[in-house]
C-alpha cells in the first residue's frame, strides 16, 4: 500500500554511496565499510526496510544530531567462561553486535554455551543477520533487542509504551541456516514511517488511533518522535505477542544491564540493550544434529501443499535465494559474508546488482 518506485542499482555503486554518506557524518573509513556492508546485506536479501532506506531515514540522523557517537568502539566490559557483557560506548549498534557474535562463538567453542549481553548501544537492525552468522559457524543462536521507540500498545490498552522489540533465531542445517526474524507486533514502526513518507495507507487491523479506534492513516498512529501519549499505537500480535514483547524487554533490558520502556523517554542517559545467546548443537551428545534437523525440514517440505502453493518454504530460504540472485554473475554465486562484514571495495564485482525501493 505504498506509492514507491523500485530501482535496480549496481552493488558497488550503492556500497560506495553508503560508505561516503557514513563518512560524511563522522564515521571512519573502516567502520563505514562495516556499517555499509550490514545495510547492503539487508538489501541483497530483499529486507529493504533495514537496508539503504533505513540508513538514510534513521541511522544517519543518529550521528548528525548527536544521538550516537560515530567514532565510538565497543569493548568487553565483563568476561566469564560462558558469558560476557559488551559496552557499546554509545556507538554504532552493529559494531557492538558483531563483537557480540565473535564473543559468543568463542564462548560456545570452549564451554558449549555463549551468552552475551550488550548495553549502552543503539539500533543493530536486521537481527537475523547476527544469528545467521552464529549458525554459519555451526551453532544454534537467538537474539533479542529492546526497542527504544515506543509505538506499540499493550494488550487491552491503547497507549504506546512498548517498543517493537525484534527477535531472531537461527539453526545450522545441511544447507542454508534455518533463520526466523520478526517482531511480536502487527507491523514495524519503520513500515509506519514509510507509509507516511510514501503517502500510503496502513493495512486494516494493525494499528489504532489515540482513542483506540482502528486506523489506516499512518499519521494517526505515530509522528516519528517516539513515545507520544496523544498518538495512536501499533497493535501487539494479541496477548501472546504482548507477552513476548514484555519478555524481550526483560531479557535485553534489565537482564542486559540496560533500560526499558518509558525510561527511554523520561530518563536522561537511558541505555539500549541487546541479548545474544549461542549453543553448541552437540552439547548433549547428539553428533547427528544437522542430519536430524535436515531430515525434519525435508519431511515438512514434502507434506501436502495447500491449493495454489508450489512449495513449502522454510524461514530463511527466501532471504538466501534473494541474496544469491542479487549477487549472481557469469554463472558464479558470491560466498557467504564473513562474520566481521568489513566489506572491501570491488569484492562483489561491478556487474552485480541490488534492488532498492525509493
Amino acid at each position: 500500500m505504498l506509492n514507491h518506485r523500485t530501482l535496480t542499482v549496481k552493488i558497488e555503486v550503492l556500497r560506495d554511496y553508503m560508505e561516503r554518506l557514513l563518512q560524511a557524518v563522522g564515521v571512519d573509513v573502516e567502520t563505514s565499510r562495516t556499517l555499509a556492508g550490514i545495510h547492503l546485506e539487508s538489501d541483497l536479501r530483499g529486507v529493504n526496510v533495514q537496508g539503504f532506506n533505513h540508513l538514510i531515514s534513521s541511522h544517519l540522523n543518529y550521528y548528525r544530531h548527536g544521538h550516537a557517537d560515530p567514532t565510538a568502539k565497543p569493548v568487553v566490559a565483563q568476561d566469564g567462561p560462558s558469558h560476557a557483557l559488551i559496552n557499546g560506548n554509545d556507538g554504532p549498534g552493529p559494531l557492538a553486535m558483531l563483537l557480540a557474535v565473535d564473543t559468543a562463538i568463542t564462548k560456545v567453542q570452549s564451554s558449549g554455551i555463549g551468552m552475551v549481553a550488550v548495553t549502552n548501544s543503539h539500533d543493530s537492525f536486521h537481527a537475523g543477520l547476527y544469528v545467521e552468522k552464529v549458525a554459519d559457524a555451526g551453532f544454534i543462536s537467538m537474539m533479542f533487542s529492546d526497542d527504544t521507540v515506543l509505538v506499540v500498545h499493550p494488550h487491552g490498552g491503547v497507549e504506546p509504551n512498548i517498543g517493537s522489540n525484534p527477535m531472531a533465531w537461527a539453526v545450522p542445517t545441511r544447507s542454508d541456516p534455518f533463520v526466523i526474524d520478526f517482531t511480536p507486533c502487527a507491523t514495524l514502526p519503520t513500515y509506519v514511517r514509510y507509509t507516511q513518507r510514501y503517502e500510503g495507507k496502513l493495512e486494516p487491523g494493525i494499528a489504532h488511533d489515540a482513542d483506540g479506534n482502528p486506523a489506516s492513516d499512518p499519521f494517526a498512529v505515530a509522528n516519528g518522535k517516539g513515545y507520544q501519549a496523544d498518538m495512536g499505537a501499533i497493535d501487539p500480535s494479541g496477548h501472546r505477542g504482548f507477552g513476548m514483547l514484555m519478555m524481550i524487554d526483560f531479557l535485553s533490558g534489565a537482564f542486559a544491564k540496560s533500560d526499558m520502556g518509558l525510561a527511554h523517554v523520561n530518563k536522561p542517559g537511558a541505555v539500549k540493550g541487546h541479548m545474544l545467546m549461542a549453543f553448541d548443537p552437540g552439547l548433549f551428545g547428539n553428533t547427528g544434529f544437522r542430519d536430524q534437523v535436515q531430515a525434519r525440514i525435508d519431511e515438512v517440505k514434502a507434506s501436502k501443499k495447500a491449493p495454489g502453493v508450489d512449495a513449502i518454504r522454510m524461514p530463511g530460504e527466501g532471504s538466501a535465494a534473494r541474496r544469491r540472485a542479487s549477487t549472481k554473475s557469469s554463472g558464479r554465486t558470491a560466498s557467504r559474508p564473513a562474520r566481521s562484514l568489513v566489506c572491501s571495495r570491488g569484492s562483489e564485482g561491478n556487474n552485480r546488482r541490488v534492488v532498492i525501493r525509493r
